[in-house]
């Protein structure tokens, strides 16, 4: 993981500020490079930020954080983008993912487990408050297949190799751990798992998870 993480955060409880502020006291070497208050605020400047990892409040008081999501999403493609919030539904959960997030993460957390997601998801990981996931895969086994029954949805063939990363990305590992545990190379992790985006036509390691999930591939 880049030694330096630049972070933005949309959101508008300064006492959420203040508290991200001291988590980032536990890695000198990070960066809180901008704070927006509102959507209108964000929608401006937060495009235009240099920023790695985006923490995003769902409850803004002049807009929706889900659709600031979907705007960060288009454009910086290649930031990530953590949804840091109160709401611990699974409804919002599968819309935020829906809309681009790649992590999502509970207030009431402490300062470490804040360090940890921001460290996972600049890993490649994509960090999911415990009880959110269990309900996100619950949702998706119960339905899933159905859904893509009805839509003749094609099932792609993987690759034993590719199954086995799959099956440990829904787990949680991050590519050095995958890595580890099948004594590869992380870059033919990250092959593998590149490889998995295109057979399942998606593009983060939430979606592959979910689309597997969806396609009865775990």
């Amino acid at each position: 993981m880049p030694s330096i993480t630049r972070l933005y955060l949309i959101e508008d409880d300064r006492t959420v500020l203040h508290f991200v502020q001291h988590a980032l006291a536990l890695r000198p070497d990070w960066r809180l490079v901008g704070h927006s208050e509102t959507f209108a605020h964000a929608r401006i400047m937060a495009p235009n930020s240099l920023a790695d990892v985006y923490l995003v409040d769902l409850g803004l008081p002049d807009g929706r954080g889900e659709d600031m999501l979907r705007l960060l999403a288009l454009t910086k493609p290649e930031a990530e983008l953590l949804v840091f919030t109160v709401f611990g539904d699974e409804s919002r959960l599968i819309n935020a993912l829906q809309s681009g997030a790649t992590g999502y993460v509970l207030k009431g957390c402490n300062a470490t487990e804040l360090i940890e997601a921001i460290e996972q998801i600049r890993e490649g990981g994509a960090p999911i408050s415990p009880l959110l996931a269990r309900l996100l895969l619950k949702q998706l086994r119960n339905n899933a297949p159905a859904q893509w029954a009805e839509n003749g949805a094609a099932i792609p063939a993987l690759s034993e190799r590719e199954t086995e990363v799959l099956k440990l990305v829904a787990q949680g590992y991050v590519n050095k751990e995958i890595a580890a545990r099948l004594g590869i190379g992380i870059a033919t992790v990250s092959t593998h798992i590149k490889n998995l985006y295109r057979k399942l036509a998606v593009h983060t390691r939430v979606q592959v998870v979910r689309a597997a999930q969806e396609r009865g591939l775990l």
